[in-house]
């Protein structure tokens, strides 16, 4: 018995195996990315950590820490509430007029009630004030009754005879946006 073997051509490999396919571009270098960004805004927004000190192994809030803490607490118990007045008569910007962004205001018109913890001086820079206006003290005290005391002062805004004369009355002065 015989066996017979076909006569084969030899294999070829197939062109696709044998060709390296085409390299991908790396995927996983965007994570360097993000974390180069992540690391770059942590150190731009980390505040310091100098603000405890030990000392006979208790902490204690670092000077520079205390001495902020005791000025923002002298500043809360000695605020001011003031107005800003026209001092000379013209048009000024007006935040509850509608559409219309100005309104003419006369000598003696009220165009801002508001309250600082820092004084005239920190509160409006040289310049900060329009022009015309003039920073008067009203009332004297806490923050809190500060506060109170301009509340007030807002809401009846609307009542004063300078607001009711208008053709349309304001339910705020010009020169605050909302009621605080």
């Amino acid at each position: 018995m015989t066996i017979k073997i076909p006569n084969l051509a030899p294999i070829q490999p197939k062109k696709e195996i044998l060709e390296s396919p085409t390299p991908k571009p790396r995927r996983g270098l965007w994570w360097l990315v993000v974390f180069a960004v992540a690391v770059i805004y942590a150190a731009f927004n980390v505040e310091d950590f100098d603000f405890l000190v030990e000392k006979d192994g208790q902490y204690k809030l670092a000077p520079k820490r205390n001495s902020k803490l005791y000025k923002e607490l002298g500043e809360i118990d000695n605020a001011e509430q003031y107005v800003l007045l026209v001092t000379k008569a013209g048009f000024y910007p007006c935040y509850n007029c509608g559409k219309s962004a100005l309104i003419f205001l006369n000598v003696g018109e009220v165009w801002k009630y508001g309250v600082t913890r820092i004084g005239r001086d920190k509160r409006y820079n040289t310049g900060e004030i329009p022009k015309g206006l003039e920073y008067l003290v009203e009332f004297r005290g806490d923050y809190a009754q500060c506060l109170k005391f301009e509340k007030i002062q807002i809401y009846h805004y609307a009542l004063l005879p300078e607001n009711l004369s208008r053709d349309v009355p304001l339910i705020r002065p010009p020169g605050n946006k909302v009621d605080q």
